[in-house]
């Protein structure tokens, strides 16, 4: 048996002892280490790939922007919870003024999300709070490929931020720690299991990028029947090097019966239109973003047709994960333990789910017709100016309760009976 195979054989020797120790499933965090959001295990890449390589790739920069954009431009609501089940929107609370309106000195409420989702969608986001005494007065993102996060061992989580070129050590209490699903303590970075598929989605543009730089030249050998020396080889290799070289160039002139021989594979050979398609395909199910959205028009979708429904399933599966995620992190991270239960937090998805004119004209009817609103109620919510009249509920005259029924009485009263045959 050659050299070659014995190492065949002993990899797989090792594999399955490797999983003989222990299970295929998450492994629990270590105390006392870094924690890292990416895999454990080693593989190959085509290319190498970072955050910053991988944002290079289109299809990446199409799925985090769009996830980025479409909740930071979400505004962000707090409401009080009432014992009768009902809840009223607040105003007046200190968090949800500076998430609403400044954050920090630096960044308006959309650029504070912007940066918030930017490190999210990689799988972990970090957010300095700062108080002045018990009062929450500023919020900063610190980007995650600054932040190394660990457990010490007594169970306290610690993150290690470098901030220029100090390494600063925070706890729990003084980072706001939201985190994609993971192992508990750390989010899984979609860039970093994904990095097998990006970095084939990367060569691809490389080659494509260096094939038209170069002309779209193959690469090539000249062949002849006679036997050069070294300088002559040299010299050929200069003066025919337009053969496989640069964009333009004189016509090469090709001598003693001397052939040129391409051995490079052709853009059709490789299927490199299909590899960059399929690239966009792998990035968008890994940043869970339907390739219709991001402008794929080679692809198709069960979602629907119209761009209502295409929202509507974005919205479920796409974007409902992280306001959730915000939602609920906000609540326990920012709030008082004793508000806990008295205060909740939602993003305001209705204009981002708003219908067509049409359809919200047909559904306004509806409403009224069917006493879920009055006119005022619609006016504003289509941001008209409330009529004075028009602080009504209508109720279908026609309609009556199956109580009634059983006993005969549609809803009129006795003495209005009485009234009407008198």
């Amino acid at each position: 048996m050659s050299k070659k195979r014995d190492k065949v054989k002993i990899r797989d020797k090792t594999n399955r002892d490797k999983l003989k120790v222990r299970g295929t499933g998450p492994m629990q965090d270590k105390t006392g280490t870094t924690i890292w959001d990416r895999p454990r295990s080693g593989f190959k890449t085509a290319k190498p790939v970072s955050f910053d390589s991988a944002m290079t790739l289109s299809a990446v920069f199409a799925c985090v922007k769009i996830l980025t954009e479409s909740v930071a431009t979400l505004p962000l609501q707090m409401y009080k919870l009432n014992a009768n089940g009902t809840r009223a929107q607040v105003k007046d609370h200190d968090v949800i003024r500076l998430l609403y309106n400044k954050p920090n000195r630096y960044q308006t409420r959309v650029e504070f999300f912007e940066q918030l989702m930017l490190n999210l969608v990689a799988g972990n986001a970090y957010i300095k709070k700062d108080y002045s005494g018990k009062k929450l007065v500023s919020l900063q993102v610190i980007n995650s490929g600054s932040v190394d996060p660990s457990i010490r061992d007594d169970g306290t989580p610690l993150y290690k931020c470098k901030i220029g070129n100090k390494t600063v050590e925070y706890t729990d209490n003084e980072i706001w720690h939201i985190k994609l699903f993971g192992t508990g303590f750390v989010g899984m970075s979609p860039i970093a299991y994904g990095a097998q598929s990006i970095g084939i989605g990367l060569a691809g543009v490389d080659k494509t990028s260096r094939l038209m730089s170069n002309g779209a030249k193959p690469t090539g050998a000249l062949k002849t029947d006679k036997y050069l020396k070294k300088e002559q080889r040299d010299a050929l290799r200069g003066e025919l090097d337009i053969l496989i070289n640069g964009d333009d160039g004189d016509l090469a002139v090709l001598e003693g019966n001397m052939q040129f021989e391409k051995i490079s594979l052709t853009p059709a050979d490789l299927e490199l239109i299909e590899i960059r398609k399929l690239s966009v395909e792998e990035a968008c199910r890994y940043f869970g973003v339907n390739p219709i959205l991001i402008f794929s028009t080679d692809s198709s979708t069960t979602w629907g047709s119209g761009i209502e429904q295409l929202v509507d399933g974005f919205h479920k599966f796409g974007l409902r994960p992280y306001l959730e995620r915000i939602e609920e992190s906000a609540r326990i991270h920012l709030l008082q333990r004793h508000e806990w239960d008295e205060f909740e937090f939602e993003f305001k998805t209705k204009d981002l789910l708003r219908a067509s004119y049409l359809e919200r004209i047909k559904s306004n009817k509806d409403r009224i017709l069917s006493g879920q609103a009055s006119p005022n109620q619609i006016r504003m919510e289509e941001g008209d100016t409330p009529d004075p009249n028009a602080d009504f509920l209508l109720v279908p005259v026609n309609m009556t309760t199956a109580e009634r029924m059983k006993k005969g009485n549609y809803g009129a009263k006795a003495d209005e009976t009485k009234t009407a045959s008198a």
